[in-house]
């Protein structure tokens, strides 16, 4: 019945067999006991809508916790039936004292459970924004660097198609035309061969 509520419970029967009970919205929790109960559990789990286990019980345990309780009622009722007026009065106070303390640790309990749900919450959000913020990151990266590469292919290019030769080509292909030129004319014409 805590905070968070589950939205099924696996009971374990003391005969090894299994059975898990469903919890539907706006059914009493009483009527979910007497089921449970009537299955003879030997452990009980709490699980939320997504299966994730949110605690356990051993019923010898809880049974136990009950029966001290039941024990520690019956004696402090023996104890202010038999006592003079005082000592019933500090037995009383004693009494409520006990329960506020109570139940003022299952309020700080249920609060500090919904506490760290939230936080974790929050933690797994923002794991998903850094994780979707790198990914971002990582992706402008990418196309920042491919249009830098785009950008001095471009820029080679037009350099090559409007580019001047420089001195040093020129004259490499003065000295070529040269050499062609020459081997040109020594080159012995036809006639001249059969004459």
């Amino acid at each position: 019945m805590r905070s968070p509520r589950p939205a099924e419970l696996r009971v374990y029967a003391r005969d090894g067999r299994e059975f898990d009970v469903s919890i539907k919205p706006g059914a009493a929790w009483s009527e979910t006991a007497g089921n449970v109960a009537a299955l003879e559990p030997e452990r009980i789990e709490a699980t939320a809508e997504d299966g994730k286990l949110i605690r356990a019980i051993v019923v010898s345990d809880l049974v136990a916790k009950e029966q001290k309780a039941e024990q520690s009622q019956a004696a402090t009722q023996q104890a202010m039936m038999s006592a003079d007026p005082e000592t019933q009065r500090l037995i009383v106070f004693a009494q409520l004292v006990a329960t506020a303390h109570d139940r003022a640790t299952e309020a700080q309990t249920r609060t500090l459970e919904v506490a760290f749900t939230k936080m974790q919450e929050i933690c797994d959000a923002l794991a998903s924004q850094a994780n979707a913020a790198q990914s971002s990151a990582n992706d402008l990266s990418v196309a920042i660097r491919n249009l830098m590469i785009q950008q001095a292919q471009e820029a080679a290019d037009e350099n090559r198609e409007t580019a001047q030769p420089s001195q040093l080509e020129q004259l490499a292909s003065n000295f070529l035309s040269g050499q062609q030129l020459a081997a040109a004319e020594n080159k012995p014409n036809g006639k001249g061969a059969h004459q």
